[in-house]
């Protein structure tokens, strides 16, 4: 065997190995949704950011309106109960935001067998505006970091890739 092929070789097993140590140890799972990231605005001028899947199903989407809303497929287990309290772990390699919200039985616009988890206002709506707009701030941050975003809970989790959304956030701050 050829030295690069060699290594090559070495790296593969290493990787296989890896895999293997990680999901005996109960790893959270890596998986990646594909789908797109678009950024519409509704009828009644509400911005939304998110992310559908091949199908056009909702996984993530984030917008303002009446109130600042966050929805997500849920990754952790299946809510007992509608309106059952949950947290999400929203990470990019380098920051993460956590967000406590509420787990339903996901509608249909959601892809099947899922659980949506819900957040309005960021999770505190009695913010001053000064501290509301720097938390703002800070999760616009977090979804225009070019990075692939992992959405966590229950130590389970999936990936969505880096938002591609052309002038998504400046749009998006100039509605909200």
């Amino acid at each position: 065997m050829r030295p690069p092929a060699r290594l090559l070789g070495l790296v593969v097993a290493l990787s296989c190995l890896g895999l293997s140590v990680a999901s005996a140890a109960g790893a959270p799972s890596k998986d990646i949704w594909k789908g797109a990231w678009r950024f519409e605005v509704d009828r009644q001028d509400r911005p939304w950011l998110g992310f559908y899947d091949t199908s056009g199903k909702t996984v993530f989407r984030i917008g303002c309106g009446t109130h600042f809303e966050l929805d997500a497929v849920y990754p952790g287990q299946a809510p007992p109960q509608d309106h059952t309290a949950a947290a999400i772990t929203i990470a990019d390699g380098k920051t993460q935001m956590d967000f406590a919200g509420f787990t339903h039985a996901a509608p249909g616009s959601f892809p099947p067998d899922t659980s949506m988890f819900n957040q309005p206002d960021l999770g505190d709506p009695e913010l001053a505006e000064d501290k509301w707009r720097a938390l703002q701030s800070r999760v616009l941050d977090l979804l225009d970091s070019r990075q692939p975003l992992t959405i966590a809970a229950e130590g389970k989790s999936y990936l969505l890739p880096p938002v591609r959304a052309p002038h998504w956030r400046a749009r998006f701050r100039k509605i909200c």
